[in-house]
């Protein structure tokens, strides 16, 4: 049920997206934006997650396991979105795993990763420096899908979070900014995009943050795409309709590894929400976080158990 929820989630924000373009502009107030601390009332109320060893704040990174993992969830989706497969899978691996919802936007209920980007990134932030407070530990290795993927780098770019991560996996991760499947380039062309983006912004301030070549991007990107002294792992699937081209994902600075899952897996076909579902995925990113320990991810990783 989540699966088919978070796709019809997506497919209805694109629709949105398409509809945008075409209808004319119209006035709208000015939308108030949250704060990087503004209330969440489900971090706020000291909730237990459903996920046994997740948000465990008395958790202490053991010998094999040094640092905390945080998870950095996608566009619209919530801390939630990590519960079916990749949380308990680390737990289970040994790791203190964390999660956060960020990047709520006011008049905007259920949604996470909504709201500015530089703002979310701040947020972010302050999560891994109050985990790295709790562990007692100077680093954590951040797992991040689609936005969540950029974030980390962005703080530790531009705000306080310099040194304080060790690895970043970036699944289906928004690298380059996306064309959305040729709907941002048929904006350009039609000359429809800027006037759409007050429509836009109601539901998703970020959004136009994550579009090529946009100030963000541009601004995240400048000098490299890659984060001195931090090791950087992509994986990205042939059927993303999300993060477009595909390719796009991947940075190709020095001593960075990329994979397709489709190289892994012929007949593995997880488009973007269902990247983070994949049992082939998952064993990607327990290799990524754990090389000594590495095992084979192939179509047999389906049948791991976690």
């Amino acid at each position: 049920m989540t699966r088919s929820f978070n796709a019809t989630v997506y497919l209805t924000i694109l629709a949105v997206w398409l509809l945008s373009l075409i209808t004319p502009t119209v006035a709208l107030p000015a939308i108030p934006i949250l704060p990087y601390n503004a209330p969440n009332p489900k971090r706020d109320a000291g909730r237990t997650t459903v996920v046994a060893g997740l948000n465990n704040w008395n958790c202490r990174p053991s010998a094999a396991h040094p640092r905390a993992i945080v998870l950095v969830h996608a566009t619209l989706l919530t801390e939630e979105s990590w519960h079916p497969l990749v949380a308990p899978a680390l737990v289970k691996n040994g790791y203190c795993v964390f999660a956060l919802t960020y990047g709520r936007q006011p008049g905007v209920p259920f949604f996470g990763a909504v709201n500015h980007l530089e703002s979310s990134a701040r947020e972010v932030g302050d999560f891994v420096n109050k985990v790295l407070a709790a562990t007692n530990t100077t680093q954590v290795d951040m797992v991040g899908h689609s936005q969540g993927g950029i974030l980390g780098r962005y703080w530790m770019k531009y705000m306080d979070g310099a040194g304080k991560v060790y690895r970043m996996v970036g699944i289906s991760a928004i690298t380059h900014g996306t064309l959305l499947s040729g709907i941002v380039l048929l904006g350009e062309i039609t000359g429809l995009i800027k006037p759409a983006e007050p429509l836009v912004d109601a539901f998703c301030a970020g959004c136009y943050d994550m579009i090529r070549d946009s100030d963000f991007m541009k601004k995240l990107n400048a000098g490299g795409d890659t984060t001195p002294g931090v090791i950087h792992s992509y994986i990205a699937t042939r059927y993303d309709e999300v993060i477009t081209p595909y390719q796009s994902t991947f940075s190709f600075a020095p001593s960075v590894t990329n994979t397709l899952v489709q190289d892994l897996c012929a007949v593995s076909v997880p488009e973007h929400l269902l990247m983070i579902g994949s049992k082939v995925v998952m064993r990607w990113i327990l290799n990524q976080l754990d090389p000594p320990n590495a095992r084979t991810a192939n179509c047999l990783s389906v049948f791991d158990w976690y």
